[in-house]
């Protein structure tokens, strides 16, 4: 493999994850950032977020990956071969996507063309932020823009689309073993540099000792770059109705005494559907599902088009939230006075991320009935208890539970998951309820340990 030289702006999750891959693979990488304490937290080996792997693979890669501000990016503009941008485009107010970070990007991007020499092959911009379909369009004139800003003709670039399917607390395994690598492209050149940069990963070549499983080829999958944009919105659009789907049946899984759990490993043992993402309980939460269906659904309404399953999916999701407060009235009856622990903050396990968590939704919901809420999260608890004023934030899970007359299983940490029974249901008052908002602790054990067990789905199980 003959390396490449990559430039990556944004040091998020996706950026910074996607440049310490490129890296350990073997090429040569700068990622970049405006924030100039993010870029000295990084050149000291200080990951400013919690993702499990990932200050250990920036520290296998050193000597390929550097850090730098954005200041640096005629530099890098005159050195790359090619040139991501990996930044943030959060939801707005309307469920559509705010660009401004993409578009302070591209321009700068195309700035440093403009002021740059001519180079012996256009530089590929490539975007890897989740922008709407046809946002590349948008990419390419901002960088055409740039360059006509600074005055001069400046080099070429072709751009090209390469969504990211990262999931946060996997994001390192998502980036050397992904499922697929999709590249939207209107030039040969451009999709053959990328083609290029990914065949490490491609053909599963590089050597690690990250993954014992045997290394299978991963599909390299090249495409239009409008079509690019909508596989990432349509795989995330698709996932979260699976698991809107899964939850439907376990609403009603309570009113037939079914267990959705034996109902989901019975269906997904068909290949058509699958196994993966049929769990049942509070919903999806984090920034990509919310983020992405809202964008999905506010580019339909531009067009005059109606997405009522997606609307379904999101009316599910917001009431899976809403059966948390049913089912606490239901054996506490009254709220007020109540103690009630949160057990695991952060919107899914392995991170620190609090965006979309149902942790702040619920604790905004019980304060405001006049529960008293204490909250348990291994990492996302000092975030939280600057984040979330009504939450009480413990950093040990019995300390939640000691005098609390409920608690709702919010994230399935593994601390969460080996939670002694026995214990909890000393420390608790009556009636020592568990609301299993994740279906991750063992209901019978919960039972014979004198618990008040309410899982999602479960018909009469643990009851």
């Amino acid at each position: 493999m003959q390396p490449l030289s990559a430039g990556v702006v944004g040091t998020g999750y996706v950026g910074l994850a996607t440049g310490a891959c490129l890296a350990y693979v073997g090429h040569q990488v700068i990622c970049l950032d405006k924030d100039q304490h993010r870029v000295a937290s990084l050149e000291e080996g200080r990951v400013p977020f919690y993702e499990p792997g990932l200050a250990e693979l920036i520290a296998r890669s050193a000597g390929r990956l550097r850090f730098a501000g954005t200041e640096k990016l005629t530099e890098v503009v005159g050195e790359a071969d090619l040139l991501f941008v990996a930044v943030g485009t959060p939801q707005g107010q309307d469920g559509s996507a705010d660009l401004s970070e993409v578009a302070y990007a591209a321009r700068g991007i195309g700035r440093a063309l403009g002021g740059s020499m001519p180079r012996e092959h256009p530089l590929v911009v490539v975007n890897k932020s989740t922008v709407p379909v046809g946002g590349i369009y948008y990419v390419s004139q901002l960088v055409s823009e740039g360059k006509n800003e600074a005055g001069s003709e400046g080099a070429e670039f072709r751009v090209a689309s390469n969504p990211e399917f990262l999931r946060e607390g996997s994001a390192v395994h998502d980036s050397l073993f992904p499922d697929r690598v999709v590249v939207g492209a209107d030039s040969r050149e451009a999709l053959d540099v990328l083609r290029a940069l990914y065949s490490p990963i491609v053909e599963q070549s590089f050597p690690t000792e990250w993954d014992p499983r045997p290394k299978v080829a991963v599909p390299f999958v090249p495409t239009d770059l409008a079509s690019a944009e909508m596989i990432k919105y349509a795989a995330n659009a698709f996932l979260a109705t699976k698991i809107s789907f899964i939850n439907e049946v376990a609403n009603l899984c309570e009113l037939v005494g079914a267990d959705v759990s034996e109902v989901a490993y019975g269906i997904g043992l068909d290949d058509r559907i699958g196994s993966r993402s049929l769990s049942a309980g509070l919903g999806w939460g984090g920034s990509c599902f919310p983020k992405d269906v809202a964008a999905l659904r506010a580019t339909a309404r531009e067009l005059g088009h109606e997405t009522p399953l997606l609307d379904a999916a999101v009316a599910v999701n917001d009431r899976q939230r809403a059966q948390v407060i049913h089912k606490l009235h239901q054996d506490l009856h009254v709220l007020e006075g109540k103690r009630v622990a949160l057990l695991g903050l952060s919107f899914k396990p392995n991170t620190d991320d609090l965006r979309g968590a149902p942790s702040l939704t619920l604790a905004t919901s019980l304060t405001s009935l006049g529960a008293t809420v204490l909250g348990y999260d291994p990492v996302a608890g000092k975030a939280a208890a600057r984040l979330a004023p009504d939450i009480r934030v413990v950093f040990d899970p019995y300390e939640a539970l000691s005098g609390t007359h409920a608690a709702v299983v919010v994230t399935e940490w593994e601390e969460v998951r080996g939670l002694d029974p026995k214990k909890a249901a000393s420390l608790m008052r009556e009636p020592k309820l568990i609301v299993d908002g994740r279906n991750a602790l063992d209901a019978y054990a919960s039972r014979d340990a004198g618990l008040l067990y309410r899982g999602f789905g479960r018909g009469n199980v643990g009851g």
